[in-house]
């Protein structure tokens, strides 16, 4: 019996540190997968234009929908992948979709903080230059909501304290309630 339950103990032992290795494989891979396609696509579409611009933004969407299929196990890598999937989109002039992506930032990867205040604020911001006061307030409204406390990160009051100038656009609350209003 005893024998019994050192092998057991074994071959737990063995699966533990097996998973714990494919674990830090897994992030390395993903965080490969994303540098390289950060380096190679997406920042150097940024100084291309026209057909070599839309290659660029195609092979880096690409990029990331792949580090989203391959490991949906590595939340802090997909939840980067899924911002940088919105920002290529926004760049491509997909602005709904843009916006629908950096949204699901929000709702599929809701431990990552600093990605999710990106990602609303990119929605914010991507709605309120088109024009879209009332849809980008919503975003503006959820930014103050989460992370309006004191013990927020420098940066993040910085960008706490600009989205609540733009919330209180017009110099009123009125836009604060009616935003609170219309969002779920």
């Amino acid at each position: 019996m005893r024998h019994a339950n050192r092998l057991l103990l074994g071959v737990v032992v063995l699966v533990c540190a097996s998973c714990a290795r494919n674990q830090s494989s897994s992030f390395a891979s993903a965080q490969e997968l994303f540098g390289r396609t950060v380096t190679q696509y997406h920042q150097p579409s940024a100084d291309a234009k026209d057909a070599e611009r839309d290659a660029l933004l195609r092979h880096a969407a690409a990029g990331y929908a792949q580090v989203l299929r391959q490991y949906r196990d590595q939340p802090f890598w997909c939840a980067q992948a899924l911002r940088s999937l919105a920002n290529v989109r926004a760049a491509q002039g997909r602005f709904d979709e843009a916006v629908s992506l950096y949204s699901r930032v929000g709702k599929d990867y809701p431990r990552n903080d600093w990605e999710v205040l990106q990602a609303w604020k990119s929605a914010a911001d991507l709605l309120w230059d088109a024009g879209r006061r009332a849809e980008a307030r919503k975003f503006y409204l959820l930014i103050v909501s989460r992370f309006g406390d004191d013990g927020a990160a420098p940066v993040a009051k910085i960008i706490l304290e600009a989205s609540k100038r733009r919330l209180f656009a017009g110099g009123s609350n009125a836009a604060f309630t009616a935003a609170s209003q219309s969002w779920p």
